[in-house]
């Protein structure tokens, strides 16, 4: 089944533009719109890793950047209570003060990314039909949730980013599809319809250079939906996925007290969800046969399982802890063969020709893993995540966290400040940070050299 839905959703707007032109005066348009202008100056230093492109390191050691963008969305009523329209779009730009590494040169350095254009058509109070680009729903945890069954890859830029304080990947790429659901107070159940409209050929760049289509809907999936939301305490959900993939997820929230809630998602795969190191392909590279890829995805069940909590003060400050199992992620042993054949690589062999090829070979495994994370996924088995959100007299938010691989020791610890300069101008927010990638060379977060990144910027709504 592979429907057009982009030509499917354009022909119906052109429809409702000609029946209710009037929704879409410039000023019905701007009534209803929020405009969000971004600019941030960013710092970032890298220690050397493993990886060497042409016997030079892949990043650069220090860089300054400049990073724009602005969002725009709206909507509006073309029908009364019976047909909605709202979109929403991000207008991407940076600019790096020093040339960039091998590593992390993008396509373009700018980029219009459509996160949502949907039409909903209300059937009645209760049942909902939404068609066009839509924004898969998340599940409890912020670190990686088993429930997000509907995962896509970030559409952003390789070398820098937008920092946002929701500690969630900005910009995943929504999925052009349908969705059809029942809400009521009791329980809310949804059927979600997302067709193949593109096939992944260019694995050895970064998602950020594919097409929108290859990020979102390069593959067939249909996913069904049931959360109670009736129970006193509980609201446990059940989702089915079918497709060119099959998983099931089950989850609860469970309200313990007003102020700690405890959450848990489970998921089962009857296949691996990413890509992964193949050491016979990598035999084949050391028997000089030269395979076209070193990464696949085989017919291998796993299991991903997440356990939470969070609490809520009484000054409104929030705690978080979220552990993080997956069966599919690599072994210590596993992890340390991909590693040892990206230091084979680097080995001179005399020969031009063979140094280019191993060369283009630490490309791929470099995007494979890059693109593998781009997806939301962590490359081990265990992991823990704590993190808070402290509000101050004085309106400043201050949120630090940390990641932790528990096999490796590697972590991502950061905090990230934010504020609202209602006092001055109730437009304009402020907000900087900083984050650090620390761990061994050998490490899933210090796997492409430690990292040390601080940043300014601010946002202003029009």
């Amino acid at each position: 089944m592979k429907l057009n839905f982009t030509l499917l959703t354009l022909c119906a707007l052109t429809f409702s533009f000609n029946a209710q032109a009037s929704c879409f005066t410039a000023d019905d348009i701007w009534d209803n719109a929020d405009v969000t202008l971004f600019a941030q100056a960013s710092w970032v230093n890298k220690q050397s890793s493993i990886w060497q492109i042409e016997g030079q390191a892949p990043y650069a050691p220090n860089n300054f950047y400049g990073d724009f963008g602005v969002k725009f969305s709206s909507g509006c009523s073309l029908i009364d209570d019976k047909l909605e329209l709202s979109f929403s779009l991000y207008g991407l730009a940076y600019a790096p003060v020093k040339q960039v590494g091998k590593f992390e040169e993008d396509n373009s350095r700018s980029r219009a990314l459509l996160d949502l254009l949907s039409l909903t058509w209300n059937l009645s109070d209760n049942l909902h039909l939404e068609g066009g680009k839509l924004v898969p729903a998340r599940g409890n945890f912020f670190m990686r949730s088993p429930a997000d069954l509907l995962s896509s890859y970030y559409g952003g830029f390789k070398p820098t980013r937008l920092y946002e304080p929701s500690m969630r990947q900005v910009y995943p790429e929504s999925f052009w599809g349908g969705r059809l659901s029942w809400n009521s107070l009791e329980y809310s159940l949804g059927l979600t319809v997302v067709p193949a409209l593109a096939e992944i050929n260019r694995r050895y760049e970064s998602s950020g250079n594919w097409s929108a289509n290859q990020r979102s809907n390069a593959s067939e999936s249909y996913l069904l939906s049931y959360t109670a939301s009736g129970l006193e305490k509980h609201t446990p959900t059940v989702s089915l996925l079918s497709g060119d993939s099959r998983s099931v997820s089950v989850g609860d929230s469970y309200t313990y007290t007003p102020q700690l809630v405890l959450s848990a998602e489970m998921a089962y795969h009857a296949s691996q969800q990413w890509r992964h190191f193949s050491p016979d392909k990598a035999a084949e590279v050391t028997a000089w046969a030269f395979p076209s890829s070193l990464y696949a995805s085989e017919d291998k069940e796993g299991v991903e399982l997440a356990l939470g909590g969070q609490y809520t003060s009484d000054s409104f400050d929030i705690f978080g802890l979220e552990y993080y199992y997956q069966s599919e992620g690599y072994s210590k042993s596993e992890w340390q063969q991909q590693v040892d054949f990206v230091k084979s690589l680097n080995r001179s062999t005399g020969y031009a020709f063979l140094d280019r090829a191993f060369d283009s070979y630490k490309y791929l495994m470099a995007a494979e893993i890059n693109n593998a994370a781009n997806k939301g996924m962590l490359q081990g088995r265990h992991y823990i995540h704590a993190y808070a959100s402290l509000l101050t007299a004085h309106g400043l938010k201050l949120q630090p966290y940390i990641m932790m691989n528990m096999v490796d020791g590697s972590a991502m610890p950061g905090i990230h400040f934010n504020m609202a300069l209602e006092k001055i101008n109730q437009q304009l927010e402020i907000y900087t940070g900083a984050y650090t990638a620390l761990g061994s060379k050998d490490s899933e977060f210090a796997l492409f050299g430690e990292t040390f990144v601080t940043y300014v910027g601010f946002k202003y709504h029009l």
